[in-house]
């Protein structure tokens, strides 16, 4: 079952994405009823009825199965929504799986059952695996599963097994094993998820406002890194990158035959072209060195994987460099676009096509029926 579970992780789970920490034995839900007073009761405050937990159980499935025989859960810490929906998926068919549930640490009963209830085990982090024991031991006993060890390398599934010390976490020891300190873990994840959905979405905005492209190329090379399976994957998300890049500088500060600050702001300069929109519309020295700081941080790291890709080293490129790239250029798009409000004049360059076509059009149309009644 674990294997199974695990390998489905592996499918789900792009490696750029995989880094989890993985606990796994037999939930106490059947100890939680009796401190409640029912089963129901027990399942009720599980799936959270007044909260709002994603859930593939429905109450009474979850209810008959508990009263039936006991479960083993396994939890798995860090996924995105899209990846347990994957996971979730791939695992239908096995017949020992029951279904998911999302953990809020902010749960008491979640805290009690999944997190407090069973321990962790190991670690998955890209194509590696790393299993958890309590160092200090070793200076009495060896109690590392060895067996277990073994089965992982002889499995396949990753290209190394190796051990991790625990420390002094999950046990008496551990000032922070306690109900107070996962329900704060929840609320970080809600005003951090919060925090970075706003901004996000009001970089799509902003850039669907500017310049539809800019959507495109960002959509582009997101697409490209989700999907990357060698470097030359990795090169062509850089290169998006850039064009994404140099498309927002030319909304932002269009080229300038005349230099600008004594820098040259044609079209090809397009970091001097933000370095000049920057100062444009920054008063603070403050401020404008760190936006300058940013903005010339991420033409470094574009100039790099440019200089990587250029000279056919693909494989050099790694999956960490382009997705740092990625976090800096929506970090810098974000922080760029809003330094103006968003009541700028209405750009028709990205339309002009459009206008092109359908007036062409319009004018071969009507010279077609001039045509034809000059005919008749």
């Amino acid at each position: 079952m674990r294997e199974s579970l695990v390998r489905a992780y592996m499918e789900a789970v792009p490696r750029h994405r995989r880094h989890a920490r993985f606990s796994a034995g037999t939930l106490p839900l059947r100890q939680l009823a009796g401190d409640l007073g029912s089963i129901e009761e027990a399942v009720n405050s599980v799936l959270g009825e007044h909260w709002a937990v994603w859930s593939t159980f429905l109450g009474p499935d979850l209810a008959e199965c508990v009263g039936s025989f006991d479960i083993a859960g396994v939890g798995v810490e860090s996924m995105s929504p899209s990846d347990v929906r994957a996971m979730h998926v791939r695992l239908l068919e096995a017949q020992w799986y029951l279904g998911a549930v999302q953990i809020r640490p902010e749960i008491p009963s979640h805290w009690a059952i999944f997190l407090k209830g069973i321990p962790g085990k190991f670690r998955i982090f890209q194509e590696h695996l790393y299993l958890f024991h309590v160092g200090y031991e070793l200076e009495v006993e060896d109690t590392r599963d060895h067996v277990d060890f073994r089965s992982w390398e002889e499995s396949g599934i990753f290209s190394s097994v190796c051990w991790e010390d625990l420390g002094v976490r999950e046990t008496i020891f551990d000032p922070y094993e306690n109900w107070e300190h996962f329900r704060r873990i929840g609320e970080a994840d809600e005003l951090l998820h919060g925090q970075f959905s706003s901004a996000l979405g009001e970089t799509l905005m902003r850039c669907s406002d500017l310049d539809p492209n800019l959507t495109q190329r960002l959509h582009a090379a997101i697409k490209a890194f989700e999907g990357h399976e060698t470097g030359e994957g990795l090169a062509h998300a850089a290169l998006s990158c850039r064009r994404f890049t140099e498309r927002l500088a030319d909304c932002l500060y269009p080229p300038r035959d005349e230099k600008v600050n004594g820098r040259k702001v044609g079209r090809a300069e397009y970091r001097n072209r933000l370095w000049a929109y920057v100062a444009d519309n920054v008063t603070s020295d403050t401020t404008r060195a760190l936006l300058i700081a940013n903005v010339e941080d991420l033409g470094n790291r574009i100039d790099r994987l440019d200089s990587l890709s250029n000279k056919g080293l693909h494989s050099n490129v790694s999956s960490s460099d382009v997705n740092r790239l990625l976090l800096s250029l929506i970090v810098v798009a974000h922080d760029l676009m809003s330094l103006r409000p968003p009541d700028g004049d209405f750009s028709y360059e990205p339309y002009t096509a459009s206008f092109l076509e359908f007036f062409t059009e319009r004018v071969w149309n009507k010279q077609e029926r001039r045509s034809k009644d000059d005919e008749e």
